[in-house]
Formats: C-alpha cells, structure tokens, sequence
C-alpha cells in the first residue's frame, strides 16, 4: 500500500469519526436539550394560562360576591372557632335553652376557604327552638343548619332534646375586600319571610311530636293480630310501639296506654273485652282504641 493510499484511508477515518461526532452531538447536545425546553416552556405556559383564568373567576367572584366576604368567619381559624362558639353559647342561653353542650368546631380547607363543623346538644321546649333558629338564620355569617335531631326527654314531657350540626365559611382572606378586623360580621341578613319572631311561635303549637304534647297513646299502636281457635282459645295483640307481643286467654287482663279491659269473648275473627263495665268488640287487624262499644241490650243478652 503506497503512502498516498494510506493517507486517505486515514482522512477518511476521520472524516467518518467527526461526522458521527457531529451528529450524536447535534442530537443530544442541541435538538434534545431544545425539545426539552420546548415542552417545558408550553407547560409553563398552560400553568400560566389556567393561573391567570383561575386569577380571572377568583377576581369575577370577588367583584360579583362582595357580600359574602362581609359575611365571612374570621380567617384565623383561632379566631374564627373561638368566636362563633361563643356566639353559639350565647344564642343558646338567650333562647332559653338548657344542657348545652358544644362541640370543637373542626374545619376542613377549600378552594375558597376553610368550612368549619360544629355540634350542639341542648335541652328545650319548642318554643326556645323556634327562638333558637329564628336568630340563628336572622345571623350575617355564612352558616347554615345541615342536620337536626329531636328526641323526647323521660323526664319531663314538654322538652325535648335536640342535636344539630352546623357548617359555618370563612373566606380566604387574600381576595377579601373589605379590611380585616378578626371578628364576627354584624348586623343581620333578610332571609326570614316574616321579621317578627312571634310569627313562628305558632311552631311550638303544633303537635311536631305527640311524645312532647302529652306522650303517645300506646293503645293506638296495639294492634289484634291474630286468634287462634284452640283449647284454650288465645288472641295475641302485637305493640309497634317497642315490637312486642301481648298474648291473652279468656277471663286475662289486657293494659295497654289508655286502655284497661279485660277479655271476656274470643271468636274467629274477633273478641269482645270488658273495659269498666262496657263491653267492646274487636276485630283482627284493629288497635285498642278502635274498638266499637256494643250497646248494653248485648251485654245482658251474655249475661
């Protein structure tokens, strides 16, 4: 192989080393590093475009909803449980409300704010819950009663025990407009249909519950269910009251609510019960109070 021949193999080795050199380096040294910054640069973009559409609804909402930051709790979630539970003891001690337990009032965070859950337990008659709800809704804050439970006291008949759940908002306070003051909003929101409370004490005249106006009759849920034709012949009452059964015979007394009687007759499909000296026919599928009063003439045909 001559000098000259050996030459340009080698400058052609090196023609093709810096060829492939320049290619990977062109490749990964300049278009990927571009195509990196490329997709970096439309996802900035897509986060600048959604923050300043997100900025855009938030300044819309704010523009739109002034009020509603007026009305907002504290932003300080210290603040904001501290004082709107000690507004809630207060609304309950003047409503006249008694063995009020209150619960911490946790909070969740929200797009918009944080929403804080509250609990209470009291004791009352109809009259103080009407009192109770009439200024919690005449209230400015942004609360509201998301669940009440009203449950009969043994103690005395005409209270009763209530259990409510209440969420109450505060704002974020970055796009609150008005100055931030740490308190409660004052003042009063026209969300009632009548501005005199004495318009809903027609409520504690309703009979809501029959266990707070007198308790319930238990013989009007003592249903005859079944009579069974044997020796000896038995009816068997079923209560729904508390799901019981009460079984008789003839000659068995029979004490259910109001009613007192004694079982004198039992036929196929209905019986006769002796209650202080009248006599009243039962038929199956009837309650206690259903009874029909059978004239006198029949009680002394029996007799």
């Amino acid at each position: 192989m001559t000098l000259r021949n050996l030459f340009l193999i080698v400058c052609l080795s090196l023609f093709l080393v810096g060829y492939v050199s320049y290619f990977w380096a062109y490749k990964t040294q300049y278009l990927a590093p571009r195509e990196e910054l490329g997709a970096e640069i439309a996802k900035l973009s897509g986060e600048i475009d959604w923050g300043r559409k997100s900025l855009a609804e938030r300044t819309q909402f704010c523009t739109q909803n002034q009020l509603l930051y007026y009305r907002s709790l504290p932003p300080t979630p210290n603040d904001a449980r501290s004082q709107y539970s000690f507004w809630l003891l207060e609304l309950m001690q003047y409503s006249g409300l008694e063995n009020c337990r209150l619960g911490d009032g946790n909070y969740s965070l929200l797009p918009f704010g944080a929403n804080y859950r509250f609990t209470l337990q009291c004791t009352g008659s109809l009259s103080q819950l009407s009192d109770f709800l009439f200024e919690f809704y005449y209230a400015p804050f942004l609360h509201r009663l998301t669940s009440m439970t009203l449950t009969p006291t043994e103690e005395n008949k005409e209270k009763l025990t209530f259990s409510m759940t209440i969420n109450a908002l505060a704002l974020d306070a970055r796009y609150n407009p008005y100055p931030q003051t740490g308190k409660l909003p004052e003042g009063y929101t026209r969300r009632m249909a009548f501005n005199d409370p004495t318009t809903y004490k027609v409520i504690a005249g309703r009979n809501l519950l029959q266990t707070a106006k007198g308790g319930i009759d238990r013989a009007d849920y003592t249903f005859l269910t079944m009579i069974i034709i044997g020796d000896p012949a038995e009816a068997q009452f079923f209560v729904q009251t508390d799901d019981s059964f009460i079984k008789v015979k003839l000659g068995d007394s029979i004490h259910s609510g109001s009613f007192s009687g004694t079982v004198v007759e039992i036929h196929d499909k209905d019986i006769v019960l002796d209650s202080n000296g009248s006599r009243w026919l039962l038929t199956t599928g009837e309650n206690l109070n259903e009874a029909f009063a059978l004239p006198p003439e029949a009680s002394e045909g029996k007799e």
